[in-house]
């Protein structure tokens, strides 16, 4: 079983129109999300590897956690439901 991870709409979004654009260029040689997923999954993992990007990454991964605690218990807004 594959496991499921959620990612903001956002975000999605973002990789959504990505994986459009790559379409209209490539057809059907063009990349699925999961491609997409697995490529930006593998430069994480390769960035982590270099000390001073993973330092970086740390410092980044610290504030979303953060940031996404201090939104935690609040009312969506509708902008955030926009487009699901």
């Amino acid at each position: 079983m594959t496991p499921t991870i959620r990612v903001p709409t956002e975000l999605y979004q973002t990789l959504q129109e990505i994986k459009v654009s790559l379409e209209s260029e490539h057809f059907s040689a063009a990349p699925t999300m999961q491609d997409l997923v697995s490529v930006s999954v593998k430069r994480f993992i390769r960035d982590w590897n270099n000390p001073k990007q993973q330092k970086e990454i740390i410092e980044e991964l610290l504030k979303n956690r953060q940031d996404s605690r201090s939104k935690m218990g609040r009312p969506k807004s509708d902008n955030s439901e926009k487009g699901r």
